[in-house]
């Protein structure tokens, strides 16, 4: 089984929302191939996203995390990878 978890901060009485999309993928040569992903929208300043994926074969994987963080319209989008695991 695979798990992460995704944990974004924005700023208290300044951020208004935080979508939240996490991108499972698997090394494939030279590239990585996408597994799944998953997406949620939370109505705070601050998110913690925890999501598993089962079942999972051997190779070398890793999470994209891409968070826009809302001021009303506005946003800033941010992209985080996670460390290789194998």
């Amino acid at each position: 089984m695979a798990s992460c978890k995704s944990t974004v901060y924005g700023i208290s009485g300044t951020t208004t929302k935080i979508v939240v999309t996490q991108t499972l993928q698997v090394k494939d040569g030279m590239s990585w191939r996408r597994i799944t992903d998953w997406s949620e929208t939370f109505n705070s300043w601050y998110c913690s996203y925890p999501n598993s994926y089962s079942p999972i074969g051997s190779g070398t994987y890793r999470v994209k995390t891409v968070a826009k963080v809302y001021k009303g319209t506005s946003y800033e989008t941010i992209t985080v990878y996670s460390t290789e695991v194998s």
